[in-house]
């Protein structure tokens, strides 16, 4: 195929691409927000196009243009971090799904590392599937999806993880001259925080807003781009079997009985 991206194919390649019988849309959701004093503002959503383009080399798909706006949380005030409401969030991905299923899509899958699209995204794929019964799924792609996955960054190694991951992803990209590991990988220490907000923390949750760069994502001398790029082959491994599954579920919810009170699409019987 010419690219990978929905964005630089023309209409003869999207239309071919689902008349031979490409049916994969992946749907990268990322953030615009600082990262520490080391990473990239946009790391999150250049994490999240990276893992999208290589589930779409290995498996056949289409990546659609990425949502960087999202809720941000704890980093706003910060300069870089551009936040929307979460409502909006869900609002956004439920309408690009939608129309990607009626474009003929029959597999959408989201992908995020963003923990503040958790609750946005939860919604979202459970409310497309109770209007429109379209089971888009939605994954956590910085979440270790296997016990090979989790053992790299294990122990002192996590706190490489996600600056070890965003080089990977940018080489993935072909990106990887804007960083360097040499650039990245150094020590340093987030100072401490409230402790009424550490004791609350281990009973329950409250707002917050950071008060150092750091406290999001601190530079560690533990960073690895060979590492960053194993986890995600890994990770990508994990979720290529999960396609097929896509069509099969598809067929299950097409056969049975109770559709919901709330369906009310016209994709029922589509396969």
């Amino acid at each position: 195929m010419r690219s990978r991206f929905l964005s630089e194919l023309n209409y003869d390649d999207l239309t071919g691409y689902l008349a031979r019988g490409g049916k994969t849309a992946l749907l990268p959701v990322g953030s615009v927000e600082m990262h520490g004093p080391h990473q990239p503002l946009g790391t999150d959503s250049l994490v999240a196009k990276a893992f999208a383009l290589r589930l779409a080399e290995a498996g056949d798909g289409i990546v659609l243009p990425e949502i960087h706006y999202t809720w941000s949380g704890s980093t706003d005030g910060f300069a870089g971090t551009i936040s929307v409401e979460p409502s909006l969030v869900q609002q956004t991905a439920e309408a690009v799904a939608l129309r990607a299923a009626q474009m003929g899509f029959r597999r959408l899958l989201v992908l995020s590392i963003h923990h503040g699209n958790d609750f946005p995204l939860y919604l979202f794929v459970r409310q497309i599937y109770e209007k429109h019964l379209i089971p888009a799924v939605y994954i956590d792609a910085f979440r270790p999806l296997t016990d090979e996955a989790r053992a790299l960054f294990a122990d002192e190694w996590d706190k490489g993880m996600e600056a070890s991951v965003v080089l990977a992803a940018l080489q993935i990209l072909g990106l990887g001259h804007l960083y360097t590991e040499a650039e990245m990988a150094y020590e340093d220490e987030p100072p401490p925080v409230s402790e009424a907000l550490r004791k609350i923390g281990k009973v329950g949750v409250v707002g917050r807003c950071m008060q150092d760069p750091r406290h999001h994502a601190c530079p560690s001398a533990l960073t690895s781009l060979e590492r960053g790029l194993r986890f995600v082959e890994m990770q990508v491994q994990a979720i290529l079997p999960i396609l097929p599954e896509i069509d099969r579920y598809r067929e299950d919810t097409a056969a049975q009985a109770n559709k919901g009170w709330w369906y009310v699409g016209d994709l029922r019987n589509a396969t």
